[in-house]
C-alpha cells in the first residue's frame, strides 16, 4: 500500500493528505529532498486531529516520499523538552494502532524524525544519554534539517 492511500483510508486524516510537503506550512522549509515529483503528500497531523484529541500531545506530521514514511516532530531543540517529544511519538503510535490502521501497516517503511524549531542544545552532540534515549525511541534528532536522500 503507498502512503496516500494508507492516508486516504485513514478515516480520521483521509480529507488531510496534501500534495507535496504543502501540509508543513513554513516548515517544509526543513525537509530537503532531491526530487520533489517523488513525494507522495504530507498530512498536518496535529491540526488535522486537534478537535478530535484536544488535549492530547499530538504529533505534528508525517509525508511520505521515495517509498519510505517520514513522521516528523518540529519542536524546540532543548534537551528539557525531549521527554515532550516522546510523549508525542508515543501517542502518535498508540493513535496509529488505533485509528489509523493503513498507516500502522507502513510503520517498517518509516521513520521518527525531531526536527528543532530553533537552535539545538549542545549537551545534544556532547551527552551520549540524551541520544541513546532518544534511539531507544526510535527518534532521530533534534536536526536543524531531514535530508532524506542523505542516506541513500
Amino acid at each position: 500500500m503507498s502512503f496516500a492511500e494508507a492516508v486516504r483510508s485513514t478515516p480520521e486524516v483521509e480529507e488531510c493528505l496534501e500534495a507535496g510537503l504543502q501540509a508543513l506550512g513554513s516548515n517544509r522549509r526543513k525537509i530537503r529532498v532531491t526530487s520533489t515529483r517523488d513525494l507522495a503528500g504530507s498530512v498536518n497531523i496535529d491540526a488535522c486531529l486537534a478537535n478530535r484529541y484536544p488535549n492530547a500531545p499530538r504529533w505534528d506530521y508525517v509525508f511520505g516520499y521515495k517509498d519510505r514514511v517520514y513522521y516528523i516532530e518540529v519542536h524546540q531543540g532543548r534537551t528539557g523538552e525531549m521527554e515532550n517529544v516522546i510523549a508525542k511519538l508515543k501517542w502518535l503510535k498508540r493513535w496509529r494502532k488505533r485509528a489509523a490502521n493503513s498507516l500502522e501497516e507502513l510503520r517498517e517503511r518509516s521513520t521518527y524524525h525531531w526536527i528543532a524549531s530553533g537552535r539545538v542544545d549542545s549537551e545534544f552532540a556532547k551527552d551520549d544519554k540524551y541520544r541513546r534515549k532518544l534511539l531507544q525511541n526510535r527518534i532521530l534528532g533534534p536536526d536543524s534539517v531531514l535530508r532524506p536522500d542523505a542516506g541513500l
